[in-house]
């Protein structure tokens, strides 16, 4: 697709959430509020960026022209007002790297050759330092712009000064963990008709339009994870509708999440094979999440309530693939960037995707745990036959892993991390039998070693909710566990299973399994005995598996 259809079919996964909440709810719908800062560049795209975010979102430009980073420093209180933003798109540049000569004749008194610069390099880092650090008290989601181009013959700026600028710029947003927005990049691959006169950094309305698309898709991105960004809020608030799935073939049609959409869910967990990338080329990874994002069901449902996610294989990039993946570090890069994860994120500091999160006060606690089963894990070992479910054989091997041991050092600290319900998601199936496929069953030292964990830390309320098998079910132990232990596995979203019958697992806690789209819905009543009740939910969101637990049954 062109950009401008790519941007389109964005825009328009955003609007059909926006008029499915206004249908399901009678309290006036408000629209998020942008803010955008910037010179005359940014005064040239802002009514685009309006009209093209008008159904979305409120978007107003700071007063007049924001020129250097001084006069921000003097007006940033004013522009920002008593309003609370969501979003803030910003920059300075232009104007700080102009000369000026008082002397000169030509339109703004710039002049290079015998003029001085408004904003040497090193003041306009630490003033772009006290800016950022501001903006960043007011809670927005910050967008920073890096500073277009500067074209050969400019009277008053010199070519290359824009990207020394934006070097310095790119440190300051990396220490205090802001996206940015590369508009240098994008006006270097801009034709001289676009520009209003040869030498001139200003552009003519298609190039201000084009900034004004790119512009608004990272708006269009941080509103995406404003849900996220939210969180704290939805945190003090008891959860009661959980739903769950995974493995979701991105070229495939996906009605079942207008079915999840219509449950009304209060947090979405995506627990593996989002997509099937298996490639190591990132573009082609790339554009397969593009695929599934510009999904409009997708895209309603993502919007409809937080959301968090851990990858499986064929997101990670590779079937059955471990620590041995050449791309596992831009795969996580891909991973991040697509989830809407901030700069500032814990998983965009470290390996691996793991994650933790708790909603609720205290006495309705839920943590949620994502473990990430493919970036530190072992290679597996290969049977002497095939099995029903695939080649592999459980390894003994002490020296194999399936976390890695920074991952197992987190978890135990987030297993002592005060909570009533614990809901560990797994992307491969943890209770069951091994028969060939992926399963912990595989490294059962590593299994072993999860549930000598759930013992030493006394952790109560844990239940495992896990994918991969394309049919769902219910696995539960009750040896070398400090009380019953429940694995919940959910998929396929929209794929069926090519055979039709799962295979052999002794720990299935109920005979009944279930083979077509279905996705994992749980249900907590906070009454005395709280109880969670567990579902496996089909296309037309009928239950197909329940089963209840009391939290006085799941202590230690």
């Amino acid at each position: 697709m062109t950009g401008r259809r790519v941007f389109l079919a964005t825009v328009l996964a955003f609007l059909i959430p926006l008029s499915v909440q206004a249908q399901n709810s009678t309290a006036k719908q408000t629209r998020p509020k942008v803010l955008l800062i910037g010179d005359s560049i940014s005064l040239g795209y802002t009514p685009h960026v309006v009209e093209m975010l008008k159904p979305l979102a409120e978007v107003r430009h700071s007063k007049g022209n924001s020129q250097h980073t001084g006069t921000g420093l003097a007006k940033i209180d004013s522009w920002l007002g008593d309003e609370q933003w969501d979003v803030i798109h910003f920059n300075w540049g232009l104007w700080d790297l102009c000369y000026r000569n008082p002397e000169s004749k030509t339109q703004g008194r710039r002049d290079k050759v015998k003029g001085a610069i408004t904003t040497p390099l090193e003041e306009y880092e630490k003033n772009l330092d006290q800016l950022t650090a501001r903006l960043a008290k007011t809670k927005a989601e910050l967008i920073w712009a890096h500073t277009t181009v500067v074209p050969e013959g400019e009277a008053g700026r010199k070519v290359g000064d824009d990207q020394k600028y934006n070097a310095a710029a790119e440190r300051v947003m990396k220490k205090h963990g802001v996206r940015i927005n590369d508009l240098n990049k994008l006006t270097r691959t801009f034709k001289p008709d676009q520009f209003t006169a040869p030498g001139n950094v200003h552009f003519k309305e298609p190039g201000s339009e084009t900034l004004a698309q790119q512009v608004s898709k990272e708006i269009l991105a941080a509103l995406k994870t404003r849900p996220n960004a939210k969180a704290s809020d939805a945190r003090a608030t008891a959860l009661e509708r959980i739903l769950f799935g995974s493995c979701t073939k991105q070229d495939k049609p996906m009605p079942i999440f207008e079915t999840m959409l219509a449950q009304k869910p209060e947090l979405c967990l995506f627990i593996g094979d989002n997509i099937y990338g298996d490639t190591d080329d990132m573009s082609v990874l790339k554009a397969k999440y593009d695929l599934l994002g510009a999904n409009s069901g997708f895209a309603a449902l993502r919007a409809s309530c937080p959301s968090l996610a851990t990858w499986d294989d064929h997101d990670y990039g590779v079937n059955d693939g471990g620590d041995d993946y050449p791309q596992r570090v831009e795969s996580q890069k891909i991973f991040l960037d697509f989830w809407g994860d901030p700069a500032n994120s814990a998983r965009r500091k470290r390996p691996g995707v793991y994650d933790a999160h708790v909603f609720g006060p205290e006495g309705k606690r839920v943590q949620i745990i994502l473990l990430d089963t493919r970036y530190f894990r072992s290679p597996l070992k290969r049977g002497p036959e095939q099995r029903t479910g695939g080649p592999w054989a459980p390894d003994d091997d002490p020296k194999k892993t399936v976390l890695g041991d920074a991952q197992w050092t987190w978890l135990e600290e987030q297993l002592k991390t005060p909570a009533e319900f614990r809901i560990v998601a797994s992307s491969i199936q943890c209770l069951s039998e091994d028969d060939g496929q992926e399963t912990w069953s595989n490294l059962p030292r590593e299994r072993e070693r999860f549930f000598k964990l759930l013992t030493k830390t006394e952790a109560a309320g844990v239940v495992i909710i896990s994918d991969d098998r394309h049919w769902a079910e219910l696995s539960r132990i009750d040896e070398g566990v400090p009380y019953p232990l429940y694995d919940f596995t959910s998929s396929s979203f929209n794929q069926l299973h090519a055979r039709g019958t799962p295979t052999r697992n002794r720990f299935r806690a109920s005979p009944t399994t279930y083979h077509k789209e279905n996705f994992g819905a749980i249900t907590i009543d906070w009454q005395q005995d709280p109880q969670m009740t567990l579902e496996i939910r089909d296309m037309a969101g009928k239950s197909q598996l329940t089963k209840t637990l009391r939290l006085s049954e799941l202590q230690p």
